[in-house]
């Protein structure tokens, strides 16, 4: 009896430990044109957007008017337009849930696995994107409508009681309202669509990937900065082209907290992501190489694949004095990484299967001990009251003797690092004051929205080969939507739960049964966040309420013009990049659509800034 209670109870603790263990696959924010903003953290809200920052389920981005973003992760690209609003509500192994609060968003969906499922949802409806293609979500807050557009692929907008294909080379258009409604259009393409477009032929042909697979989150850039070269020891290595003298891995960039893994490496450099949290960093011919390991079709993500080095005890003499040392280098393809966050016994092993046994090293003389020890010549020391600032590594960090650092003693990054980094202000305080949150605590929309929702007719065919598309045709007198093609019926054994209709724009939802309240929006500065406890992976607050509009003016689309909207302050973009011009959009048509159906709450989404994001974002946060 005995016996089957102490295994009751160690099924029990495998059960836990296998219900934290962290998610495998992230999302990469790659590159920023113009001004962009992330939400990552509760304690800081909003703040400038970085690239080869990491993101997962409960984080944001917003993009501002002229500005746009790309997200990849796997062998999935999104796309952002401007003044657009992302909220990723869900993002693991197997699914990617996640709801546009207004913008424009591109979907290239690859290798989209049998068991995963990938849903965006909008104000006015639900969307899932069934297999491999090519997407576009509009969210028009101001005139209440959505529009998916599918190039490539198949698609399903979920209605009440039922819901619509939607094919290769069709559009749907939907609006919300207490008579919601749908209609199918032609297709078109825009200027989004065709930048899109080109970032993906880039990377059709890229050496890389006969390396490393397109699972990998990260890897597009290596060919552009970097070569490939065999090793006798390791095979396939690639070296970075441009770095500075001096340089190692993990000591030009900075930590951030991400939950649920904690501290995470953000690298400067715009191929560094792949490189630093995955695979192994190795010392070859006098320059650091990065070895991938085996090829894996899906290879587990870490935060940072380093070792820890010192103790509590360890003090050194730097500028400002003595005090409190901190220090950490790449671990090499022949040590384990032991994660400082709490991880079932399955990912720790999946993370170090490119780890080589001891027979297969190789002995090289003076060589050997940085090709296998990377402790003495590539370790990085801060004091330790500097670690996870603002500040990037490389402006904090001390030179330290190879022998000082032999002698301290490898140690458990648990047992080292410092917890969760204090309530901090974002990197500039928004210079617009959004609109006060809503009486009930949801979030509002921001408080300006662009000048005119008027979309011209685009001036570009779509390039897309083998794909039936067109333009936009001219506006049609207004006529009754298209009833609902199917009758109700239950939908798919694999099919997520059906979410409750959103509120028309000029309507504030009521937040979602949730433990965690919503921040209040910042004035000149974000307020003092709330503290939100994490909500279970299934329970998701309601979406995200629109900013209250003045009352819509019955106007035709301009298809010569668009109004572009005023510039408003932003929060500085650390990685500057030239601003592209705004995404063109093809005309609404005057077509009313027929009823959408109930939908689950997304969680709450941040509200962007009122052409700024708001201080606190609710429903979510990265302890």
């Amino acid at each position: 009896m005995k016996r089957l209670a102490a295994l009751l109870s160690l099924a029990v603790l495998s059960l836990a430990a296998w219900a934290a263990d962290p998610p495998g696959r992230v999302a990469r924010l790659s590159l920023v044109e113009g001004e962009a903003a992330v939400y990552v953290d509760p304690d800081v809200g909003w703040e400038g957007a970085r690239i080869n920052a990491t993101l997962t389920g409960e984080n944001s981005v917003w993009t501002e008017p002229g500005a746009r973003a790309e997200i990849l992760f796997g062998a999935t690209a999104l796309r952002l337009g401007e003044t657009t609003q992302l909220d990723i509500l869900r993002l693991d192994n197997e699914s990617f849930q996640a709801h546009v609060t207004r913008g424009a968003l591109t979907l290239r969906l690859r290798e989209v696995g049998k068991n995963e499922s990938y849903f965006v949802s909008t104000p006015e409806g639900r969307f899932q994107f069934r297999g491999n293609g090519r997407y576009r979500l509009e969210s028009d807050p101001a005139r209440g409508e959505s529009v998916l557009t599918v190039f490539a692929g198949t698609a399903r907008l979920e209605m009440q009681g039922g819901y619509v294909n939607v094919d290769t080379g069709r559009a749907v258009r939907v609006s919300g309202g207490a008579q919601p409604r749908f209609a199918f259009e032609a297709v078109y393409s825009t200027s989004l669509d065709e930048w899109a477009y080109a970032r993906d032929q880039r990377w059709d042909q890229r050496e890389s990937l006969r390396y490393v697979p397109r699972q990998m989150t990260g890897w597009e850039d290596l060919d552009d900065y970097g070569t490939w070269r065999n090793d006798a020891e390791y095979g396939a290595v690639w070296y970075p082209t441009h770095v500075d003298a001096g340089w190692a891995p993990y000591r030009y960039g900075r930590w951030t907290w991400v939950r649920p893994w904690g501290w995470t490496w953000v690298d400067d450099a715009p191929w560094g992501y792949a490189p630093f949290h995955y695979g192994r960093w190795v010392y070859v011919g006098n320059r650091w190489g990065w070895y991938p390991g085996r090829y894996s079709g899906r290879p587990v993500w870490a935060p940072a694949l380093v070792g820890w080095i010192g103790g509590s005890g360890w003090n050194l003499s730097f500028s400002t004095g003595v005090g409190g040392a901190l220090g950490w280098y790449p671990l090499s393809p022949y040590d384990a990484f032991q994660p400082w966050y709490v991880a079932a016994p399955t990912y720790v092993t999946y993370v170090n299967r490119i780890v080589l046994p001891p027979h297969h090293r190789r002995e090289h003389q003076h060589d050997r001990d940085r090709r296998h020890d990377h402790r003495e010549y590539g370790a990085t020391v801060v004091p330790r009251d500097q670690f996870g600032t603002r500040r990037p590594v490389q402006s904090v960090l001390s030179a330290v003797a190879p022998e000082t650092i032999a002698r301290q003693p490898v140690v458990a990054g648990a047992a080292v690092l410092p917890p969760r980094p204090a309530t901090r202000p974002p990197d500039k305080p928004f210079q617009v004051k959004p609109t006060a949150p809503a009486a009930s605590g949801a979030p509002v929309a921001p408080g300006a929205a662009p000048t005119s929702t008027a979309r011209p007719a685009p001036t570009v065919k779509p390039s897309f080969p083998a794909e039936p598309v067109g333009r936009q045709p001219a506006p049609a007198p207004a006529q009754p939507a298209l009833p609902v093609t199917r009758q109700p019926q239950a939908a798919p054994a694999t099919q997520p739960q059906a979410l409750p209709r959103a509120p028309a724009p000029s309507e504030r939802p009521v937040a979602a049964p949730s433990a965690r309240p919503a921040p209040s929006a910042p004035a000149e500065r974000p307020s003092q966040p709330v503290t939100r406890p994490t909500p279970a992976p299934a329970e998701r607050a309601a979406p995200p309420a629109t900013r209250p509009t003045p009352a819509p003016v019955e106007r035709a689309p301009q298809p010569a013009s668009r109004p572009t909207p005023a510039p408003a302050e932003r929060p500085a973009q650390p990685a500057s990049r030239p601003t592209p011009a705004p995404a063109e959009r093809a005309p609404q048509p005057a077509a009313k659509p027929a009823p959408a159906p109930e939908r689950a709450s997304p969680a709450p989404s941040p509200p962007p800034p009122a052409d700024k994001p708001s201080g606190d974002k609710p429903g979510r946060g990265n302890d």
